[in-house]
This record gives structure tokens, sequence and C-alpha cells, in this order.
């Protein structure tokens, strides 16, 4: 990793330099990230671009209270739409392109029909536009990172995500309120639960690039990457995302031994699961982890079951086609007084609600269709696909964040996404052998012709 940091240097120092423009210059970091996306391309630099974007979306994702880094929450549309420019004017480069936008077009075609009923027209075209990108953008220019790196592609994403994780740690020596709420770790992010979903996503991330290429990372390595992701996430301590790593890493071993198996332990799992929630206090003090698993706050879940029902009483005013992605929030942000006497403070706190709220039952099933048709194919080249699916549709049923676009989250699930569809990466050992074969066989052409034309 410290070969990494020193091979990639110059790289940080322009990471760094664009935290220090926004937090002294602001509003000059709407020019410079462009001109980065834009450098990157002329390089050929597209894994830069890709962690560069990320992390982006990671300081966008930030505490409003540091005030000096408010820019970049509105500055990464300008990277994603310069992304999006080098993509349509340069397409030949990225050609063929990558398979997961077009499984969830359906999606993407429909969700601008329940704009019609949108209360904020503008704000909900650029979200739909922005969530579309997000698809379309990431998948491609992953494909392109590993075109021309290979799998060091991937190995220096991981190494850049430990990177970013471990950074965080020395920012509670700079300013504590920073990377800390309530006592609970946030890191970089705006909450716990931020930081414990990115987390999650990064565990299973980690899990299908170790399982596609074993020799990718030493096994020192890999225990100590997968030791820092359980550290932030412990440390965090976000419920959700340990329960939702914890079924990952169970049912992945189930589903690799049989498919069936794993269907019937994923409904066995679902019925334990629901008698442990109705009696989780008294499990919790029998096993002596109140303290563990903050017994003291339970109680504030109760705030999650008082905004899905004041959603589901508001749905019914969308039910078939929605009202268009930013629906949810424009009805939540004005009722936020009477939900606040109720107890409740947020949004929706569950991406089915949310996505129902802004494209219908409609936009909800076609969504999902898209979603199952990629691991249902995914499981003929990744025996754990199934367990990736159903961790991450544990996770969006207590947060939103699969229906938002530029957070730092979806975009972990889209590079997993395209590692699962792209037989350029699924089957690369089957890929190289071809190309060794061609490679071959093109060598001995040459031999062949003098050989024929000295006979002659």
């Amino acid at each position: 990793m410290l070969d990494y940091i020193r091979e990639e240097l110059q790289f940080l120092v322009i990471l760094l330099l664009w935290v220090l423009v926004t937090i002294y210059f602001g509003p000059a970091i709407y020019m410079v990230l462009p001109l980065s996306v834009f450098l990157f391309a002329r390089r050929e630099a597209w894994a830069d671009a890709v962690f560069g974007f990320l992390l982006i979306l990671i300081l966008s994702d930030m505490t409003p209270d540091i005030f000096a880094m408010r820019k970049i929450k509105t500055a990464k549309y300008a990277y994603i739409i310069a992304m999006s420019l080098v993509l349509f004017i340069e397409r030949r480069r990225f050609e063929p392109l990558a398979r997961v936008f077009p499984v969830f077009l359906p999606f993407f075609v429909y969700s601008f029909f329940p704009l019609v009923w949108s209360s904020e027209p503008i704000v909900g075209v650029s979200k739909t536009i922005s969530y579309g990108l997000l698809y379309l953008i990431v998948p491609n220019y992953v494909l392109s990172g590993y075109r021309r790196m290979g799998w060091p592609f991937f190995r220096n994403l991981m190494y850049f995500i430990v990177t970013v994780l471990l950074m965080s740690l020395l920012l509670r020596h700079i300013q504590h309120w920073w990377v800390y709420i309530g006592g609970r770790f946030r890191g970089l992010f705006g909450n716990p639960n931020g930081l414990g979903i990115f987390t999650f996503l990064v565990f299973m991330l980690f899990s299908v690039i170790d399982h596609l290429n074993r020799d990718l990372f030493p096994r020192f390595q890999k225990l100590f990457i997968y030791g820092v992701i359980i550290y932030f996430m412990l440390e965090c301590g976000s419920r959700t995302a340990l329960a939702a790593t914890l079924m990952f890493a169970a049912f992945g071993r189930v589903f690799r031994l049989s498919q069936f198996i794993g269907f019937i332990s994923i409904v066995t799992f679902i019925l334990l699961l629901t008698f442990i929630m109705a009696n989780l206090d008294t499990i919790v003090i029998d096993l002596g982890l109140q303290d563990t698993l903050r017994l003291d706050t339970l109680d504030d879940a109760s705030g999650r079951y008082i905004a899905w029902r004041f959603a589901w009483e508001h749905i019914q005013d969308f039910f078939i086609f929605g009202g268009g992605f930013g629906n949810d929030e424009w009805i939540m942000r004005h009722n936020y007084a009477y939900l606040r006497t109720l107890g409740h403070h947020g949004g929706v706190h569950n991406s089915y609600l949310t996505m129902w709220f802004n494209c219908g039952i409609m936009g909800l099933l076609i969504y999902f269709r898209s979603f199952f048709l990629i691991f249902f194919k995914a499981s003929k080249f990744v025996p754990f696909a199934f367990a990736i699916m159903f961790s991450v549709m544990f996770s969006v049923l207590y947060e939103s964040w699969l229906t938002g676009s530029l957070n730092p989250f979806t975009i972990i699930l889209v590079v997993i996404l395209t590692m699962l569809t792209e037989e350029e990466i699924v089957e690369w050992q089957t890929h190289e052998h071809a190309r060794r074969v061609e490679q071959e066989e093109a060598a001995a052409l040459p031999v062949i012709a003098v050989a024929g034309g000295a006979r002659s």
C-alpha cells in the first residue's frame, strides 16, 4: 500500500489541491474539477477520474456544519457533467460500452414520466438525469480503466478506499467534532450510519474482487484490508451495516454450496429475524450486549416506523406512477414540523418507499426487474451473487441510499454490478487465454510465410 501512495503521489496531491481550493477559494472548485476530469481523460487516466469522483461524493456527504466544504455538495454536479461530456464526445474510446446501463434503461426512460406530477420539476429533472448518468458513466469509466490497467485497477481502488478511511482517523486529532457525533465515529461522512453503509458495500466489493482474482492481493494485505473495513464498521456502531455484512458473509458461503439451499436459508433467516426483532430487548440483555448494541437507543428506531407510516399514507396520492424524483424530499420537508412533534427527524429511511414515492409502483417494479435480472445472470459466474442481492435489499430497507445518485454508496454498488456483468472482468482468465492464442498465431504467421517462400 505504501508503494501505491508513492506511485500515485501526483494524483493524491491533485486531490489535496481540490480540498484546499474548496476551503480557500470556494467557487473556483466549480472550474477546477471539470478541468481535472479533462486532464485525466487526455492522459486516459480513467482510474483517477473514478477515484476522484468517489472522493468528491464522500466529501459531499460531510456534515454541512463544516462550512468551508459546502461547495463540494454542488460542485459534484460539475464533475459528473464533465465525465459525461468526455464519454459523449469521445465515445469510441469507451467502446464496446458497458452493459449495466442498457439493463436499467427501461427504468430510466420511465422515470421521466412521473415528473408530470412533480412539485419541483427542475429539481426532479436534475435528479432523474443524474441518476441515469451515474449508471451510464461509472460502468464505462470502470471498464475502460480495467482495459487500460487490468486487475491493478481494482487493486488500486481498494488501496485508495483504505487510504481515505485511514486518513479520516487523522481528522479526530485536528477537529474532534468533524468525525464524531453523539460519541459515534462518522469519519468523513455526514453521520455514522453513512460510514456503516459505505463499509458494508466496500466489504462486498472487496469480496467480489478477491473471488474473481485470488492472486491480486497477498494474504497479509487481504487480512489488513478486511481488518480496516471491519474496524470502521464497528467504530461507527451501525447495527444495520453489521447485520447486512454478517448476512452477506453467512449466506455467501451457503450460496456457493447450493443456490436452492441458499434461498431456503434466506426464508428461514427472515422468519428468525422477525422473532428476534419482536424480542430484541430481552435477547440483548441476556447476552450482555446492551452497551455494544446501544440498547438505550433502540427506541429511537421508532422514528423510522413513524416515517414509514407517514410515507405510506402519502404514497396513496402517488400510488401508480409516483411524483418524480425528489418527491419524497418535498413531502417530508413540507411536513417537517409535524413529523418533529412525532419524534422523527429526517427522510423516509426506506429505499422501497422512497422509490414508490418518486416513481410509483410501476417504477418500483421496473427498477427491481432490472436489479433481479443482473443478479440472476451474475449467479452463473459468481456463486454468491444472490447473497449480495439479498444483503443490499436488507440494507435499503432501513436507508434510502439506493434511490440517491450522487452519494458515496450507490457508486460502490454500481462498480459491483459492473464487475458482475462484464464478461471481460468476470471471465478474465478465458479472455486472457484467447488473447495469448491469438498472439501466438499472429507470431507464427511470418514464420509460415518465410518457410513457404523458401520451398518455392
